[in-house]
């Protein structure tokens, strides 16, 4: 192993690495920044033109799907017997139901978003 020049013996402190670090000026004085114009924008933009804010309505549609699924899913399995049930009808898929069962997901999950577009849309021509 070499020893660096300043001979400190760590590698690292060298010569080029004891510079002094640049200034940097400051931006110019014209009083707004992009910072700035982000955090307070003097004027509206086109796409927001003094709306209030947007109702995200997929991910209410989302979190209202996920908690109803969160909330079948807890019921099943809170109870012994329900649970049991639920295990000897998933054993019991064939592998064309199980087929079936995906597609009928697939189809709901383009439901949902379909839903979302369409509350979108008519949020959007009100406003």
């Amino acid at each position: 192993m070499t020893e660096p020049a300043n001979g400190s013996g760590r590698p690292g402190d060298s010569a080029a690495d004891a510079e002094p670090t640049a200034v940097l000026s400051p931006p110019e004085a014209t009083g707004r920044t992009e910072a700035t114009a982000v955090l307070h924008p003097s004027e509206p933009t086109a796409a927001g033109a003094g709306d209030g804010p947007r109702i995200r309505w997929a991910g209410i549609l989302w979190g209202l799907v996920f908690a109803a699924i969160a909330a079948t899913t807890l019921w099943t399995v809170v109870d012994p017997e329900r649970r049991d049930a639920a295990s000897a009808w998933w054993s019991s898929l064939e592998p064309a139901m199980l087929g079936l069962m995906l597609l009928l997901a697939l189809g709901g999950i383009l439901l949902v978003a379909g839903l979302a577009g369409v509350l979108r849309r008519a949020s959007r021509s009100r406003g």
